[in-house]
């Protein structure tokens, strides 16, 4: 059986929801009866689902570092979308964390909402600076 994703499951109890209150307000009582020990289940797996998905992701490696959690929310919960030129020195630094601990570019930019054009630049700017052949002008 293949596994279900927590957003099927979540439609899917949209959708029992939807007919169990058409049903009740279209007099079908016995029909809107039926779908209340359905939606009662459907409620409790999309309950255990998230609460799954919440404890799951990341128990090890960098990503469960309490320190990089820490930075990873700071970043994401920054406030204004006007990025100060230090907001974004702090993000690239991020990005080059992230590399350098073996995060892919794609899991990068989904982490830090930024593209992975962006986040290859970053990369390859350090890469370039690591050998030596990139100068920062003060």
């Amino acid at each position: 059986m293949t596994k279900i994703t927590s957003g099927l499951l979540n439609d899917t109890l949209n959708l029992i929801q939807l007919a169990r209150e058409t049903a009740l307000r279209s007099g079908r009582q016995a029909q809107a009866s039926r779908f209340a020990p359905v939606e009662q289940n459907l409620q409790k797996a999309v309950t255990t689902a998230r609460e799954n998905r919440v404890a799951a992701p990341s128990q090890s490696g960098m990503m469960g570092q309490k320190d990089f959690k820490t930075l990873l929310n700071l970043s994401q919960n920054g406030g204004s979308h006007q990025a100060s030129s230090m907001q974004i020195g702090e993000r690239n630094q991020m990005v080059r964390a992230m590399a350098s601990g073996g995060m892919s570019d794609l899991d990068i930019a989904r982490q830090l909402g930024m593209t992975r054009q962006e986040v290859r630049l970053v990369v390859s700017v350090q890469r370039q600076m690591a050998y030596g052949k990139y100068e920062v002008s003060a």
